[in-house]
């Protein structure tokens, strides 16, 4: 009897255990601290969150056997679970960002500023807000009598652009007829008799420093007693090109630069040296700065290929590190693919690069910087004298013919519009934007002018090669140091890239699908997981849509019927930017 009762039991329980996991198999199990009541609101919390349980309804009581077998061939996988990659859809609006923020501005002339609107619209959808402004418009709404020197057109351009709050890059868009420039008076002595100068020059620091350049009234900019700060608030560069078809050109090049890098010219770098002055009879090439510990060498990384090409001199910088320069090394260097340049040497408006006096031999010319065939477009540093003389009276300088090479030159030219000081504050310079552009993967190029004028010392000696004698000579003092800050020029877009390290261009494909419905067009992108992080950018009819972290998803916009065409930048950490214009 007690045997058949324990069965009967066995029984009970084993059916009550079947009940109970069949109902409740898929839920959450109360912990010792859960009360009945917090159970009940966690259950219904859970239905609240899940779109697809609706009502009452536990679609596990209306088939309690659905969940119960995952091998049933009868049941599809993807249709109860959740998948982490599931796509999602994005219906994107208008950045309000865009427009209340001006992170650049474009000044140029009206016949300039469609060809430029394309620039601001490359630097919007690849991150950062750029707008155009002209100069007539500028003038519309200030005094610009050319005729005043205290109320001219410069004036009301650095006007407008003090007043834009957290401006950080200034285009000039054109050369010197388009978008004028200061003149400013300076003078420049060193000790010992080594040099002495005094000039009137242009200056587009002006434009980048927000101090008073003509504190005492007279109309002379940048005296000792009108004493500019001389730190640049924005980056400033101008894009020295004097018709559209040189800017279309230009631009062409920018974007190359920025989506279809040769990665394998990464860490090509080519040091340029002439003879820097000479001292006591002896002279000093300016390879022995680049040599010195804690110079120019010295700021570029360990992984770098350094080509050097040096003027024969005794005693010889590098030594069987440097080979001669002449003007066919010269050519093949820069044909062979460049990321970086610096030349510490002579120059003139008409020669990129020369010896003191004549020497055909190394007096590099600016028709030969404009017939360069170059692939990739380097970032060329100079301190030479002039070649960045932007206001030329015959032509276009040297400089300038570098940047508007039409097979090759360079994507950024820093220079001079006067006289160089070369290893007395010009090189100085150069170490100081190397150091920033080497600290980053890839960085911005304006920043590396705004770190320089920052950080650029006010005092510096060098020691000369010469025999039996340890001596540090001053070579930067506040003269030179001001003096140099004024005649720096940075021809080229001051928003340039520069790739520290390889990286290849971008593998996304992506296509526009396009739909009408009821005055509305569609405009949809599918996005690959392999995209997943990245910044996606879209700009259409004056509107910038803004995805600042990219899914697996689908990304659409709606846009009115007449728009026919938009613009998609993309933005991701591992390769270079992608950037299409697409007709819709």
């Amino acid at each position: 009897m007690l045997k058949k009762s324990l069965l009967i039991l066995c029984t009970i329980l084993c059916f009550v255990f079947m009940v109970s996991c069949g109902e409740n198999s898929t839920k959450i199990p109360k912990t010792g601290d859960e009360t009945d009541d917090q159970a009940d609101e966690s259950s219904d919390d859970e239905n609240a969150e899940n779109p697809d349980n609706e009502g009452d309804t536990d679609s596990s009581e209306e088939n309690p056997d659905a969940n119960d077998n995952p091998e049933d061939p009868t049941t599809d996988p993807d249709e109860n679970s959740e998948d982490p990659e599931k796509e999602t859809t994005t219906v994107a609006e208008p950045s309000h960002d865009f427009e209340t923020k001006t992170d650049a501005l474009i000044v140029t002339r009206e016949e300039f500023a469609d060809v430029f609107k394309k620039f601001a619209v490359f630097h919007t959808v690849t991150g950062i807000n750029t707008k155009v402004v002209t100069v007539e418009n500028i003038c519309e709404n200030a005094v610009c009598d050319d005729d005043d020197p205290m109320n001219d057109t410069q004036k009301a351009i650095k006007d407008y652009v003090k007043a834009i709050e957290g401006l950080r890059y200034l285009v000039l868009g054109g050369d010197i007829e388009i978008v004028p420039s200061r003149e400013v008076h300076d003078h420049f002595e060193l000790p010992l008799g080594i040099a002495d100068y005094t000039d009137d020059f242009y200056s587009d620091l002006y434009y980048a420093d927000f101090s008073d350049w003509d504190l005492n009234g007279n109309g002379t900019y940048a005296e000792d007693e009108d004493v500019p700060a001389l730190i640049a608030n924005v980056a400033v560069g101008r894009i020295s090109v004097s018709t559209v078809e040189e800017a279309e050109l230009y631009f062409s090049k920018l974007v190359k630069h920025h989506t279809a890098f040769n990665a394998a010219h990464t860490t090509k770098s080519l040091l340029l040296a002439n003879i820097a002055t000479e001292l006591s009879g002896i002279k000093v090439n300016a390879g022995y700065y680049f040599e010195t510990e804690g110079k120019t060498i010295s700021q570029i990384p360990m992984n770098y290929s350094i080509k050097k090409l040096y003027t024969q001199s005794t005693p010889f910088p590098g030594g069987n590190t440097a080979q001669y320069l002449d003007n066919d090394s010269e050519k093949a260097a820069i044909e062979e693919g460049m990321n970086l340049i610096i030349h510490s040497g002579h120059g003139a408006p008409w020669l990129l690069t020369c010896e003191q006096g004549t020497d055909p031999d190394r007096d590099f010319s600016r028709t030969m910087a404009y017939n360069l065939e170059n692939e990739t477009l380097p970032f060329f540093l100079s301190c030479a004298c002039e070649a960045g003389q932007f206001g030329y009276k015959n032509g276009d300088s040297a400089g300038e013919n570098l940047m508007n090479a039409p097979k090759g030159g360079a994507i950024v030219y820093l220079g001079n519009t006067t006289t160089g000081l070369g290893i007395a504050g010009g090189s100085q310079f150069i170490d100081e934007m190397m150091k920033n552009m080497f600290a980053f993967p890839y960085s911005v190029i304006g920043e590396s002018y705004l770190y320089a004028h920052f950080s650029m010392p006010q005092s510096d000696t060098f020691n000369p090669p010469i025999q039996m004698v340890n001596i540090n000579v001053p070579v930067v003092n506040k003269d030179s140091w001001t003096w140099t800050k004024k005649s720096i020029v940075m021809l080229g877009d001051p928003m340039t890239v520069f790739w520290r390290d390889p990286v290849e261009p971008s593998a996304a494909e992506i296509e526009p699908e396009v739909e009408e419905n009821e005055g509305v067009k569609t405009v949809s992108f599918n996005f690959t997981p392999d995209l997943e992080g990245s910044a996606l950018r879209i700009f259409a009819d004056g509107n910038l849509y803004d995805i600042p972290y990219l899914m697996h998803e689908t990304v659409k916009i709606n846009l009115d019927p007449s728009v026919t065409m938009i613009t998609v930048g993309i933005k991701a950490e591992n390769s270079q930017y992608f950037f299409k214009e697409f007709e819709l």
